[in-house]
């Protein structure tokens, strides 16, 4: 089932690492596949309750710091050995 969250990516601009919230989503697999192009903020659009939406969104984007950095600049490509790995091991369980 492809998803998505939040996650903090590293990006380098000039001599400085800023570290950004970004919308991240996933395929069937669970591996990262795509990412917005630029780093997201809270925002809350056409819901009854925006005060409740953007309390959700800040909850969400508080879950992304809970979990690994991940590189702008070669994402999605750190996960292609993952990818293969968890492949192969569900390979092997096949097997056994």
């Amino acid at each position: 089932m492809e998803y998505w969250n939040y996650r903090i990516l590293a990006r380098k601009v000039s001599n400085e690492v800023l570290y950004e919230i970004y919308e991240v989503h996933y395929d069937e697999n669970d591996i990262p596949v795509a990412c917005t192009e630029n780093p997201v903020s809270p925002l809350s659009v056409g819901d009854a309750d925006p005060i409740k939406s953007l309390k959700w969104v800040l909850n969400a984007m508080k879950l992304a710091t809970e979990k690994p950095i991940l590189d702008y600049h070669n994402f999605p490509g750190e996960y292609l050995p993952y990818s293969r790995k968890k492949k192969l091991e569900a390979i092997k369980k096949y097997l056994k």
